[in-house]
């Protein structure tokens, strides 16, 4: 497995391991725009996992909200390659490339995400990382069965 930065070409086949891992329940929604789903508002960077050359991950770093620390978000494995440390190889890029991507120009030593309290095997892969649990609630949206999902927050020290 490699992982580099997303490029363009990755974001057609990128599609279909979210609408193999849309199937799982992520994300809850199936969005308008797939591929621009992958850059959300304040997008910064992306990175993609690889097998041979044949994307099976994803994650990205964004920046919403200035005034808060970036948020790692769309972290998505094709189903057919969990379990073999893909997700756990895009953290590391991601936790190690943010710094140097926004970090001292922007004074960033902090990255948060979120995740649903119903996927115990992403959160515990965060805690396993080193990220601290800052606090759950419930979601600002609906699942398609119409409940609120809990969502738990964290966030890591860089460097």
């Amino acid at each position: 497995m490699d992982i580099r930065s997303r490029q363009d070409a990755d974001l057609v086949p990128l599609v279909e391991v979210l609408r193999r891992t849309h199937e799982g329940g992520y994300p809850a929604h199936w969005p308008i725009d797939p591929e621009r789903w992958l850059s959300p508002p304040g997008f910064l960077a992306a990175w993609t996992a690889l097998v041979g050359d044949v994307p099976v991950g994803h994650v990205g770093l964004a920046a919403p909200d200035p005034d808060a620390p970036p948020l790692v978000t769309r972290l998505l494995v094709h189903p057919d390659h969990r379990g073999r440390g893909v997700a756990d190889a895009l953290m590391a890029t991601v936790e190690a490339t943010a710094g140097v991507l926004a970090g001292p120009a922007r004074g960033l030593q902090v990255l948060r995400l979120d995740v649903t309290e119903e996927t115990p095997g992403a959160w515990r892969l965060y805690e396993r990382r080193g990220w601290q649990l800052t606090g759950r609630r419930p979601a600002d949206w609906r699942k398609p069965d119409g409940s609120v999902p809990v969502v738990r927050w964290y966030e890591k020290r860089l460097g």
